[in-house]
């Protein structure tokens, strides 16, 4: 006889209050816009404080940067592809640094890109850097500018590296839906995962997966040939089971489990299907890091502390995105000089850590005689 499997993320904590669908895009207040200058710029200077220390450990070699052109796809703001970018505007001897970003002009990712440029031109980078706001791009115009660059800057060979956070948490047809623990200043609640309309779904799939390993083959018919691609992952993404809803650990990784994974999906196989071409690629998993993006992903953050407080628990040391950032530029000098690993770990840290995590998950609540009060957790 069979029965049914149930997730007790399908079905909501009783007594916690629900929201529906994800945490809110917020516009910048006019006194936020007002300290935006000044925070990126600290920003720019506390990313490369913590990154000399890390550039002069034993293991840690970078000299590959030394006349090779870069291109970084979403490296503005204080998440991992503005410390990439710091790293390499402080390290100094690229032959060049082009950065794609696509911000609001009013936002602190806008104003990193400014102190960015006006970093190179005080270190004399001139027409060795370039700062790009239109987006990354498969043709027309966006396209076209970044082609312009990379021929201003002599790159007819590229190192490309993209980091872009641009997908939509929910469910895909006919799942079932997830339910996410969070917290905020009012106490934990669960979000409701709600369904994606198919332009949403086409939206998460294509901007960070599609278009990002489409574009070296781009680059490469506009003259400018890709020496190597490297992205940024999540563990996440590679939790197939937590996506059957036949399984009781369908939704565990949250909204990963229901449509984030979709572009990291793709930039796997692609990864696989280039090992031991030509076409070199590499998927760098990163341990949950908390940037900005990480809130607007339902119980991003909250998974995230969480995390933290069980690596304080094991006695493990966090790795902040600053030395992830170096860490990931590494690997990649690994990979140019014939290391074989398509899969870098920059996890392997915390990665025991998952199953330990759920659990605390799954019985997390607002009750503050209960051992799994959040508070105790976050």
């Amino acid at each position: 006889m069979t029965h049914k499997l149930s997730s007790p993320f399908t079905e909501p904590m009783p007594h916690l209050p629900i929201r529906e669908g994800a945490p809110p895009l917020a516009r910048p207040t006019k006194e936020d816009m007002e300290t935006f200058p000044q925070a990126a710029q600290q920003v720019l200077t506390a990313n490369w404080a913590a990154q000399q220390s890390y550039l002069t450990a034993p293991d840690m070699n970078l000299s590959w940067l030394a006349g090779r052109h870069i291109l970084l796809a979403g490296a503005t703001g204080p998440g991992l592809g503005g410390a990439l970018a710091t790293t390499i505007l402080g390290h100094g001897q690229a032959a060049s640094l082009t950065i794609v970003a696509r911000d609001l002009t009013r936002s602190l990712g806008y104003e990193t890109g400014k102190a960015m440029q006006a970093q190179a031109e005080a270190a004399g980078w001139g027409n060795r850097f370039h700062w790009l706001n239109s987006g990354m791009a498969l043709e027309g115009k966006p396209l076209a500018q970044m082609v312009e660059a990379l021929q201003e800057a002599k790159a007819d060979r590229v190192i490309y590296v993209n980091t872009v956070a641009a997908a939509l948490s929910g469910l895909l047809p006919n799942m079932p839906t997830v339910f996410v623990k969070d917290a905020d200043e009012t106490g934990a609640f669960q979000w409701q995962l709600t369904p994606l309309s198919e332009k949403e779904i086409e939206i998460t799939r294509f901007v960070m997966g599609e278009m990002a390993v489409q574009f070296p083959q781009v680059l490469a018919e506009q003259g400018i040939s890709v020496e190597l691609s490297a992205f940024a992952d999540w563990r996440g993404s590679l939790d197939k089971i937590s996506r059957d809803p036949a399984y009781p650990e369908y939704g565990r990784q949250g909204a990963y489990s229901t449509s984030l994974y979709l572009p990291k999906a793709t930039i796997q196989a692609a990864t696989r299907a280039a090992y031991h071409t030509p076409n070199r690629m590499i998927d760098v998993f990163f341990p949950m890091m908390k940037t900005r993006a990480l809130a607007f992903i339902p119980g991003g953050l909250m998974m995230a502390g969480i995390n933290e407080t069980l690596m304080q628990k094991e006695h493990i040391r966090y790795r902040d995105v600053p030395e992830l950032a170096v860490g990931m530029l590494e690997r990649i000098g690994r990979a140019l000089a014939g290391d074989d690993n398509p899969f870098p770990r920059l996890d392997a840290h915390d990665a025991h850590l998952d199953e330990w995590m759920f659990e605390v998950i799954a019985r997390l609540n607002n009750d503050e005689n209960s051992d799994f009060y959040y508070k105790r957790w976050v």
